[in-house]
């Protein structure tokens, strides 16, 4: 881009990449000198060095979308079309797949205890929660009926209701939890993968190896919530099929439909979710736990702490945002909107899902390690700021009828 010097202007975004010119959308001679806003032809970097995005260009970049004029509509229908065959879909028939070997895992441990049985079920449990961890941040659709959602995965329980919930019905060997038919009508806390966790790595959990007679029950219990668990998916996974009401709701909005009146209404779901995604983790799953220091951490407030599942739940979250960006239609947004952009959003997100991926301690001990703590609130700044500025380019690109403000959640 050239400036009145005629000189080439860097972006924050990383070496070789200028800003874009609005000039080419508005008429000529109309720069976008969102460099000025920040520091003059000095990159301003996210703490991760080249290539990501600093905090304060949020309000750098609208202030470049003021100036931009006219710009291609935003396929609405497109969009849905790539979110949901591209990414929902698989995302929940990966999870139904994964949920029935979850089932097949337990039935075997309950028929046959073992060292190697408990191990089998845990893999299996680990991995429905890394392909649940990746739709979770979906609250729409299939899985928003029938209290789907909260039966899968009853979190935040800051007051411990689904615990206390789960040792009453060992304590008193409560029978009709251990068919899947009568699970289904009891709270939504014993349903789902919170319950199962503390039933295969809680208090006792070992003794589901010995095959001891008084084990029995628990490990009734556990297959019965892998039975409800992979029916609930099933059902999602069904509902989202194609010619499915659900499927033919997304793909094509009404006047008479009660949710999507028009495809810029799906749109505004699939944002929603995208943004909604990054702020559950970067607020309630790692700011909770984090607390205001290591003295006043709660590590017992993330979820799946007993089996240490914690940061990769938080990255399969956002392995989940990335992917809907990507691949969902979002990207190109932004990428019509200030081309580059899009790469340093995914550069951050992608940084952030590595070093989750990369921690090696309990959340227990990483929230009072002072140097783990650092790095973690390093990755809420960076999570922030990919958000900010994925929401102010995405709501601008595609005509949302809101400020961006508005999702400020600080």
């Amino acid at each position: 881009m050239k400036g009145d010097s005629g000189k080439r202007h860097l972006s924050p975004w990383g070496r070789g990449r200028t800003f874009a010119n609005a000039g080419e959308g508005a008429g000529e001679g109309v720069p976008c000198f969102v460099a000025s806003v920040l520091t003059p032809l000095t990159p301003t970097l996210s703490p991760w060095g080249r290539g990501g995005i600093h905090t304060s260009l949020a309000a750098a970049i609208l202030v470049c979308l003021s100036a931009v004029g006219a710009h291609a509509e935003t396929d609405h229908a497109a969009l849905a079309h790539d979110a949901l065959t591209k990414v929902i879909r698989p995302g929940y028939d990966d999870l139904a797949a994964n949920t029935a070997i979850l089932k097949k895992t337990a039935d075997a441990l309950c028929a046959q205890p073992s060292q190697a049985a408990l191990k089998d079920t845990k893999d299996a449990f680990a991995a429905t929660v890394e392909s649940w961890s990746k739709v979770g941040i979906y609250r729409f659709g299939p899985v928003n009926k029938n209290h789907r959602h909260e039966r899968l995965f009853f979190w935040p329980d800051p007051k411990g209701i689904g615990l206390r919930q789960v040792r009453t019905v060992l304590a008193k060997k409560d029978e009709s939890v251990l068919l899947a038919d009568t699970l289904a009508e009891k709270s939504v806390a014993l349903q789902g993968l919170p319950a199962l966790e503390y039933l295969l790595y809680g208090e006792g959990a070992d003794t589901l190896a010995t095959g001891a007679e008084e084990i029995g029950f628990r490990c009734g219990f556990a297959a019965s919530i892998a039975d409800n668990v992979d029916r609930i998916a099933g059902a999602v996974a069904e509902g989202w099929r194609e010619g499915a009401e659900d499927s033919k709701l997304f793909l094509s909005p009404g006047p008479a439909d009660p949710l999507y009146r028009a495809p810029k209404d799906v749109t505004l779901e699939l944002f929603k979710a995208f943004t909604s995604g990054i702020e559950l983790v970067r607020d309630q799953k790692l700011g909770r736990p984090l607390g205001e220091s290591a003295e006043r951490a709660r590590p017992r407030l993330a979820a799946f702490w007993r089996s240490d599942l914690t940061f990769p739940n938080m990255a399969g979250n956002l392995e989940g945002v990335r992917t809907l960006f990507a691949e969902g239609g979002f990207a190109g947004i932004v990428a019509a909107e200030s081309p580059g952009v899009e790469d340093s959003i995914l550069f951050d997100l992608n940084r952030v899902i590595n070093i989750l991926k990369a921690v090696d301690e309990p959340i227990a001990e990483a929230v009072r390690d002072p140097a783990q703590r650092n790095k973690l609130e390093a990755l809420r700044i960076a999570l922030k700021s990919a958000r900010d500025t994925a929401a102010a380019l995405i709501s601008q690109g595609a005509g949302l009828s809101f400020g961006f403000n508005a999702l400020d959640g600080d």
